[in-house]
This record gives structure tokens, sequence and C-alpha cells, in this order.
């Protein structure tokens, strides 16, 4: 008999994934709510998750058949690791796959985005002209080139960054205690401290866990540059919600890009405060946690992991 797996976010995935899925498994990929995935998730032998499943203590149990967690994710924090362990379940993820991801771009690609879009007032500019406007004046904007960009966090991501910013003729300053080695072209920081003096740009490329929960509060905020820009396409946890709309409301922070944010999984049918201030004021842009979402990134971590799978069952 076929092993059973749920997929309850099948928009979230590549279609080479699923149909690879559906060669070894009887597979059933439908969208559903959180509630309705809690009670029939542990009728199945696996799950098949990205981050807009959350997977909990809820869904385990001896009266469950969940055996494995699949999840083509680097960043874990939508599921219980600790019960899934006391559980015995085996998740599979891409955290610490160094070698595969290294041809995976997309989250990289967009923090560079988000800087060029904050910088030249594209989605303003856009806006404008969607409204029967055609100005300029408004919309004048500044230039990457020659702006100093501080990264927090210089490993796959962050040396990515590091590099396109550097091709650009951005100065780059990082800081990383656990990295050795540093891509061409950088200055390493001693301390977080020293890169929020330089940076006229900061953006965050570290994983969330206890040691980066609110890495970046009123403290830190206070540190940096007065008009610095904060780019965050790592986790939404890592920057504190309400020091950054103090930061933008007081001008400290002159604007910031987001494609997480903090508690983004309680967005359906809730204005988060972030959201909130983006209604009154231009100087927050937000992205839905696309990152990895582009054709290629999908498509290489859907087969990469379920491969991982398939040679474990």
């Amino acid at each position: 008999m076929k092993i059973k797996i749920l997929c309850p976010e099948p928009n979230s995935f590549s279609q080479k994934g699923l149909k690879y899925v559906s060669n070894f498994a009887q597979l059933t990929a439908k969208t559903i709510s959180q509630d309705e995935f809690e009670k029939i998730a542990p009728k199945f032998d696996g799950v098949l998750v990205r981050f807009n499943t959350i997977v909990g203590s809820r869904i385990f149990g001896k009266d469950s058949n969940i055996r494995a967690i699949i999840s083509p994710t680097t960043g874990l924090d939508h599921i219980d690791m600790k019960s899934a362990k006391l559980n015995g379940i085996k998740v599979f993820h891409l955290r610490g796959e160094k070698r595969f991801l290294k041809g995976v771009s997309g989250t990289a690609e967009l923090s560079i985005g988000l800087m060029l879009s904050v910088m030249r007032k594209i989605p303003q500019s856009f806006s404008s002209v969607k409204n029967g406007m055609w100005q300029t004046g408004p919309f004048r904007g500044n230039e990457l080139a020659g702006k100093t960009l501080g990264i927090i966090g210089c490993g796959r991501l962050g040396s990515k960054v590091c590099r396109t910013a550097v091709a650009l003729g951005m100065k780059v300053v990082a800081f990383d205690p656990y990295i050795r080695r540093f891509p061409a072209g950088v200055e390493v920081m001693k301390t977080q401290i020293d890169l929020f003096n330089q940076s006229d740009i900061v953006s965050l490329h570290v994983p969330l866990s206890e040691e980066t929960r609110h890495l970046i509060d009123d403290l830190q905020i206070s540190q940096m540059k007065k008009g610095v820009i904060i780019i965050n396409t790592s986790r939404g946890a890592i920057l504190k919600t309400n020091a950054l709309i103090d930061g933008l409301i007081s001008k400290h922070i002159s604007a910031a890009a987001l494609d997480v944010i903090e508690d983004e999984h309680l967005m359906k049918g809730v204005l988060h405060p972030l959201v909130e201030y983006t209604s009154k004021f231009d100087n927050l842009l937000i992205t839905p946690h696309i990152g990895g979402a582009t054709f290629e990134s999908v498509e290489k971590t859907d087969l990469f992991i379920l491969k991982k799978y398939l040679k474990k069952i």
C-alpha cells in the first residue's frame, strides 16, 4: 500500500514536485484551513508543507499516523521541532544543505530588489502612474552606488547580497561572529555597533533562534545612523515590530522593506500593526514572504527535499 501524504497548500509547490510525490505516494493536495489541517493530518503518514501551515503538537500523539514532516525550507519556525522529536517524527528540511543551497538565489535577489524599490520609490511612482499622473519630481530617489550597506549575517544569502552590492558600487560592511571567510570587497566589522555607525542600509540575513529573536529592537535602532534603511528577508521576529514602527514614525529609520513580519501566520483575517502602518505612511514596503517564491527555486527545492525523503522510506 502506498504511503499517504497530505499537502495543505499545493499552490506553494511546483507541478513537478507534486507529480514526483504522486509517483511514490497517495497524495492529497488541496488548500485547507489550519483547523481542517489539524483535524485530518493525523490520518496521513506524512505532511508536505511550506510556511503557510503551522505544524504543531496537535497532529502528533499515539493516535496519529504522522511519521514525517517534509518542508523544503531553511526556516523551521512553522514546525514544533521539539514536539516532533519527542514523538519520533522525522523532519526533512533544507537547513544545513550548503552545497545544494548555493544554487538557490531567490531570496538574495529579492533583497536587492527591495533596496532598489525603496531607494528609487518604485512602488509609489507606479501607483502615481496608475492614478493617471506623470510626474518625476515627487519620486526623485537615491542611488545604491556609493552608499554603505551593512550585512548582519554573512552566510549563504548574506554573501550573495554582498557580492551583488559590491558589483553595484556599494561599500559593504558585514558582521557575523560565526563566519571566518567573507566575500571579496567586504569590510568585516568587529561589533554590530561598528556596523550600525557606518551603514546607510542595514540588511538582515540571520536564522531565527532564541539568540536572534528581536535581535533588532529599540536599542539597536538607536545605535544606527539617523535616516537608515532596514531590509529584512530573513525572519520577521528578528526585527521587533513596535521598535520598527517607532523608528519609522520618528524618522530615525527613513524607510524599511520587509519580506517577513513578526507573527505573519496571524495575517489571515487579522490586520497586522505593520500593515496598518502602511495605510497611513509610505515609507514601509512589505511583500508576503516571496523571497524563495520563484519558479526556479520552488522546483529545485521541491525535488531536492522529496528525493531526500524518498531515500529514507
